[in-house]
């Protein structure tokens, strides 16, 4: 006989970001004050620093021995950091019935070397994203916490409420441009951890079809896989 739960477990959506490195919401919190959010600015600004100092180090007569034992100090610097925030959500977390920690299935690996010498590189893309998802995970382990990964697709635009995409507004505020929908705008960040929770159960991702409209300007609404309804 399989043995029944006595508790539903509770997704948890982290969003992974530079402005706030980590948010955390539950699937079910009513409003953004009991969320969680980690700022992003302290380590995207060490970064941009340790960029720099590298660039003036690889003109410089150092060699490449004394380099490399420089970016290795560096980077355990910022894993300790990066650890410290993953901390911070998986207390948050732990605070809630079975916690799952629901990240988005990020695409990316982390190539430090790449951000640090690359003129064209990306920070969040090249190291800094992929990195604090591979650290929550392994931060979440130390406290036995589940942590599961549901697709990115849109998790950023979708409404968290009505799942119809909307429009992002200075980067940091997501509008619902359902007109049906009682969001009008809401914190980006806030908006995509709650999607990722949402999307722990089948069906949830983007499940609102709106009805036809006469103007073809309209947002379309994601379809359960990821892709645009018709």
């Amino acid at each position: 006989m399989i043995p029944m739960r006595d508790r539903e477990e509770t997704p948890i959506g982290v969003d992974v970001g530079e402005y706030n490195l980590y948010t955390a919401c539950p699937v079910d919190l009513p409003d953004w004050r009991g969320a969680h959010a980690v700022c992003g600015d302290d380590l995207c600004q060490r970064l941009d620093d340790f960029r720099r100092e590298v660039a003036a180090l690889l003109a410089s007569s150092y060699d490449r021995a004394t380099i490399a034992a420089y970016i290795q100090q560096r980077r355990d610097a910022l894993i300790a950091a990066l650890d410290a925030a993953a901390r911070t959500v998986c207390e948050y977390a732990t605070a809630y019935d079975d916690p799952v920690l629901v990240t988005e299935d990020s695409h990316y690996s982390p190539d430090l070397w790449a951000w640090l010498t690359d003129p064209d590189a990306h920070r969040g893309s090249a190291w800094l994203l992929s990195a604090a998802h591979l650290r929550l995970r392994a931060v979440a382990a130390e406290y036995r916490l589940p942590v599961t990964a549901v697709t990115e697709a849109y998790s950023t635009q979708e409404c968290h409420a009505c799942g119809v995409l909307g429009t992002r507004e200075l980067n940091t505020t997501v509008r619902c441009t359902n007109s049906n929908c009682h969001v009008d705008t809401v914190a980006a960040d806030f908006n995509a951890a709650k999607v990722l929770a949402r999307r722990y159960y089948p069906g949830r991702c983007c499940d609102y079809r709106p009805r036809e409209s006469a103007h073809s300007g309209d947002h379309q609404a994601l379809a359960a896989d990821g892709g645009l309804r018709d």
